[in-house]
Formats: C-alpha cells, structure tokens, sequence
C-alpha cells in the first residue's frame, strides 16, 4: 500500500517525532510505501528518508515564544489551516495515488476540521490517532466520533489500554495497543541483549543553563570511599523534568536508605520552562554531596539518549497526576523496548504492570512507602532479574510494531 502520513506539528525530538519515526519504519519493514504529506515549509528535524508531499494552505502555527495574548489568535489561524491542510490533503491523496492517509496525532478538534473539508469523502481510508482521551475529553469525542460515523472510510484510532471509548454504534472507533520505544538502529544492531549492556558512554556536555557538568562515562561506577568489585545497579530517571514528577520526594527516601556505590542514582531532566529549570539546578545543588547520584541536566537526543538509558539497569516513574491513566506514557513504553524493569507509580497505566510481570507499583503516600519501595525493587534486580526480563520480552512482543501498522490499516 501507498500509506501518507499528514504531520503538522514542529517538534524538535520527543514523542511526535519517535512515533512518526515508528510509522514510517514499519511501514517500510512490512513493504508499503510511506509518503510525508506536510504543510509548506515544514521544518523538519530528522530525515525520514522518504517522499514528500507538501500541502496548500499557509505554514505550521506554533506557540512557541508567543505572549499569553497572541495565543488565542494563533489558536483560531491554526484551526482555519488545518482545514486548509486537509483540503489540500483530499487533493494530494487522488493525485499521489494514496490508499491511505495516517494523521499521526489527533484532537476531537481535528475530526471537527477534518468534516469541514473534502476529506471526510476520500477514497482512502483516513486514520486518526488519538493518543489517550483524557477524562475530560471523552464527551467532545464521543459527539464527534458520531457525527464521524457518516463516513465509512474514516477511522479513529485511540492508542490506548483502557476500553471506555468503545461503542457498539461507532464500529470505526478502534482501540489500538501502544507501541515500544527501541533503540536507533544506529545502536541497534550492536547491542544484542538490551538486559545486559556493556560500556557504553555519551560525550561531556554542559547544560546552557547549568553549572553542572553532565555526560561523561555513565557506565564507569562513580566512587566514593572504597572501590567496589562487583557491578553496581543504577537506577535512573529520564525525560522531561516537571514538578509533578515527585523526583524530589524520591531522592529524599533514597539517600535515607544509605547506600553505597554499589547503587546508584541516574537523573536526567530537560526542562522547558525557566521555573523548571530553576527548580531542578535547586535539587541538583541540594544533593550535589552524594557521589552515587548524578544529574544530567539536558535534553538528549539520538545516540545520546540510547546510551544513558542502555546504561542504567532499571527506570523509575514516580508520577503522580491522575491524568497518566488516560494517555499512554511514552517512558513506560520506552523502558519496555529497551528491556528495563521500571519502579513505577499505580497511576501510569497499572494495566501494564497487572498483566506483565516487568518491575513492581511504587507506593507514593509519604518518604517512608517510597523508601520500601526502593528496597524491595534493588533486592529484585539483584535476585529475580530473570523474572522480570521474561515479562519484558512478552510486553515486547505484544506491543510490537509489527502489531501497531496492522491494527491501524488492516480495516
């Protein structure tokens, strides 16, 4: 099949970028043919290696570094683009020979737009996904999955473990499974067993806004006292650094369970927002005395990101906000990829954990849970690593690629 992919939003790595980067991959692995359709000037920030189409209709709007007044404004341009987009999309579909278009990332907005335009009638099977309907959102998106439901060859595919957007009189609103995060091919194939990584290391860098060096070799133990023999556990936290993390809260019961070298504290944090930045310099400052714990006070992207994560042993996601049930975490699917039991809190998709025996809940009621926590998770890593892998290597295969390109244009 010729498969389009209508992206629209400008991300500079994360998330959006990953998934189409899934997308295009797999559908090149199962021998379709995937085609970029992207608004003019579209600033891309990796290379895909395929076709691009781009579409009339005016250039991505983006919130970035736009005052509070600007925008509502930039809100209202965005919608009449997108419908611009598609319309041109409808187009591009009969003359690029489409027999499916993929919009990589949808709203209930986007199906609003999407019935405003041409493409509502295409030919082409059009997929919408939706990553999670958040608790506040399911009303919006059940009015307009109905009013979607006209249309045979429009679908609206949820990523999502949870079943409360299904309705037996919306056939076309289709539960799909969420898919692992692996490692880049550039890594890829030289690491064999992710579960038992060698010396891997990134390059010394320092954060813009940091006075803490970051990088170095985060395979090599960082010693105190006494030099260990054996290979110490390295525990670590990764991705965007926001309050609600519960990090803080965290590295206080870990420095009160006294460990030495032989485990250790891994967190990096990119941070978007100044108040952020500024909270996380504090809690590196606030540490900065404990030698089996280091801070990576960055963004990393590529071959940099692999490495830090294919050096650690074990993730952590002590996240508290109840949103995390309604949208899958992207972390949560990244440690499963890259073969690392996680530590993680019941709010982030607990039907992972009930089903695949791949890490254990973390109590967040006070230091003292977390502490036990913490404990009883090493003691495993030291002794029932095995148990944990085998239920790494099922999630794997049930949350494969493979799977996500077939559930999505199988109709």
């Amino acid at each position: 099949m010729r498969v389009a992919i209508l992206e629209s939003i400008v991300m500079p790595a994360g998330h959006e970028v990953e998934f189409d980067r899934i997308l295009i991959n797999e559908l090149k692995r199962q021998g379709h043919e995937p085609v970029l359709f992207v608004p003019e000037n579209f600033p891309f920030k990796v290379d895909y290696g395929v076709d691009i189409v781009y579409l009339e209709g005016g250039e991505v709007v983006t919130y970035a570094g736009a005052s509070k007044w600007k925008k509502p404004f930039l809100s209202i341009l965005r919608e009449r683009r997108r419908r611009s987009w598609f319309t041109s999309a409808a187009e591009k579909i009969k003359e690029h020979n489409i027999d499916a278009l993929i919009i990589p990332t949808g709203t209930y907005r986007y199906i609003k737009a999407l019935l405003d335009t041409p493409l509502k009638d295409s030919k082409a099977a059009v997929h919408v996904i939706f990553h999670g309907i958040g608790k506040g959102e399911m009303d919006r998106f059940i009015k307009q999955a109905h009013r979607a439901n006209a249309y045979k060859k429009l679908y609206l595919d949820v990523i999502s473990l949870r079943d409360d957007m299904l309705r037996s009189d919306l056939p076309r609103v289709r539960k799909i499974l969420p898919p692992v995060f692996l490692p880049s091919s550039e890594l890829n194939g030289e690491q064999g067993n992710y579960a038992t990584q060698g010396n891997v290391s990134i390059q010394d860098k320092k954060d813009s806004e940091s006075t803490t060096c970051i990088g170095t070799n985060l395979e090599t133990p960082i010693l105190a006292n006494k030099q260990i023999t054996s290979k110490p556990i390295k525990l670590g936290f990764f991705g965007q650094f926001r309050k609600e993390k519960n990090i803080e809260r965290f590295i206080d019961a870990f420095v009160s369970l006294n460990y030495d070298d032989s485990v250790q504290l891994v967190v990096q944090g990119a941070t978007v927002k100044p108040e952020d930045g500024a909270l996380f310099e504090s809690i590196i400052k606030k540490y900065s005395q404990y030698s089996n714990i280091k801070f990576i006070h960055a963004s990393l992207i590529g071959k940099d990101w692999d490495t830090a994560l294919l050096s650690v042993d074990a993730l952590l996601l002590p996240y508290g906000a109840e949103r995390y049930r309604y949208h899958w975490a992207a972390m949560l699917f990244t440690a499963i990829g890259f073969h690392k039991p996680v530590l993680i809190s019941p709010e982030i998709n607990p039907e992972v954990l009930e089903q695949y025996s791949i890490g254990e809940f973390l109590n967040l009621d006070d230091v003292h849970s977390i502490r036990q926590g913490i404990q009883t998770f090493v003691e495993n890593l030291q002794h029932h690593k095995e148990q944990y892998n085998q239920g790494l290597m099922n999630a794997n295969e049930d949350y494969s690629h493979r799977a996500l390109i077939q559930s999505i244009i199988h109709v």
